[in-house]
């Protein structure tokens, strides 16, 4: 206990002297008044779950906080937590105790609760919370926005691919069954939202097609997350969705399965191709949800002074907030028939013809109804 304790204090001292060295407005040598942006200089605090570094979806927040105050002029600090989730609240309080910064930023849903927390104790700070939503009832957090990315669309799409593949008879890796599989680290509504999606869009595509899902529990069980798809290819499922941190595991099952993977968050075949292209070869495409795209247009709002505060944003594929990826893995994969097929689909859903739904504000029993038309696999 006193180890962590001292953790503890040694991050918020190292807080406090990184926010007492960040000086004012235009720390980073612009003249706000020339910027080429159309927004007012900020200083930004990014307070970072994770880390930075190694090209993950954090980075590409800061590098957005980054080009906005390029443009405008401003600063961007931040402070690694590096998942140490006792730091979460104590760093967001001392840097809103500061009163240095325009706009304090950080993600994901284990902040909810130190973030509603810090908003209500220092009311005129302002923040920005990512990949999540926040609760707006009854006047809360009327100082945040919270914004996310519809991913939901991004995995009704994959799950229509996903049909469309088990039931082609030119996809070299496809087999007989009309089965498909997805397997997700827990049973968070992150990750539900994610699942129902799935489901509805093999749905739309072929009702007949079975779905088998599992959640591993963790995020980060590579081990448990490779068994759980060679089980699921095992019961006939050709198509298998990972939706986790490890993700890559169920491209190694694909691998050993001879079988397809889809991938979650960043396009995985690309960012292994150079080390283990094998295992590229079965990844069909990757759901990427645009990390920049989902935070430097609300940035770009809150330094015009347009933002509408209290308030939650969806960003909609039709805005490049989620994507399949397109490259050569998916090009060589995916016969042009389907591509077209599926790109047919995608018009649709952004000219409102499909509607997905979501397991952000649905019931259980809502959530529950579309799981009823798939079996979990224990």
């Amino acid at each position: 206990m006193k180890k962590k304790l001292i953790s503890i204090i040694s991050a918020v001292l190292a807080l406090t002297m990184l926010l007492a060295a960040c000086g004012g407005k235009g720390g980073d040598g612009k003249d706000p008044a020339n910027n080429e942006g159309s927004g007012k200089a900020l200083d930004i605090m990014f307070v970072v779950t994770g880390n930075l570094g190694g090209g993950t979806n954090n980075d590409d927040v800061y590098a957005a906080l980054k080009d906005y105050t390029k443009a405008n002029g401003g600063n961007v600090s931040s402070f690694e937590c590096n998942m140490d989730t006792s730091l979460y609240e104590s760093t967001l309080m001392k840097a809103a105790e500061m009163g240095q910064y325009d706009l304090i930023v950080t993600g994901f849903g284990t902040m909810i609760e130190p973030l509603s927390n810090t908003a209500a104790k220092f009311p005129n700070q302002k923040f920005l919370i990512f990949d999540t939503e926040m609760d707006f009832s009854d006047g809360k957090n009327a100082n945040v926005i919270s914004v996310q990315v519809m991913q939901n669309q991004g995995y009704f799409l994959a799950g229509a691919l996903a049909a469309m593949m088990t039931t082609s008879e030119e996809c070299a890796y496809a087999n007989p069954q009309k089965v498909v599989g997805f397997v997700g680290a827990m049973e968070s509504t992150a990750i539900l939202d994610a699942l129902v999606a799935y489901i509805e869009g093999v749905k739309y595509v072929d009702p007949s097609i079975e779905v088998l899902y599992s959640f591993v529990g963790d995020h980060n069980n590579s081990a448990l997350t490779k068994e759980i798809a060679i089980s699921q290819s095992n019961s006939g499922a050709d198509v298998i969705v990972g939706v986790s941190n490890s993700d890559l595991a169920v491209a190694d099952a694909a691998l050993e399965k001879n079988v397809y993977a889809v991938c979650a968050d960043a396009d995985e075949a690309v960012n292994i191709s150079g080390t283990s292209k094998e295992t590229a070869d079965h990844i069909v495409t990757s759901v990427i949800k645009a990390y920049y795209n989902m935070v430097f247009p609300i940035v770009t709002e809150i330094g015009e002074g347009n933002a509408q505060w209290g308030t939650h944003i969806k960003v909609p594929y039709a805005d490049g907030g989620v994507s399949l990826a397109d490259n050569e893995f998916y090009q060589a994969l995916v016969p042009e028939s389907i591509r077209n097929q599926l790109a047919e689909v995608a018009n649709k859903m952004m000219a409102g013809e499909i509607q997905v739904s979501t397991a952000y504000g649905a019931s259980t029993e809502e959530v529950d109804a579309i799981k009823a038309l798939a079996p979990a696999q224990n």
